[in-house]
């Protein structure tokens, strides 16, 4: 499943969705992020719209070709 985060600076991050839970989202991406950034995320196969919710990255584990993170979605929002 593909991702976008989208800052609140307008920053844009994208990337693919590794797992999915009610209370968050592992991705895996090229760009850096910082612990603690909300981001607006959204989800989508490319055949739908997208579903959107607000996130927050928890925990970053950098990797040589690019980065692993977890961000905790606000709420019960998917």
């Amino acid at each position: 499943m593909r991702v976008t985060l989208k800052s609140g600076s307008g920053k844009v991050v994208q990337g693919w969705a590794l797992n999915v839970s009610r209370g968050g989202v592992r991705v895996i991406i090229e760009d850096k992020v910082e612990l603690g950034t909300e981001y607006e995320v959204t989800l989508s196969t490319g055949a739908d719209p997208g579903t959107s919710c607000m996130g927050r990255v928890v925990w970053i584990q950098e990797e040589p070709d690019g980065v692993i993170c977890g961000i905790e979605l606000a709420g019960d929002q998917l």
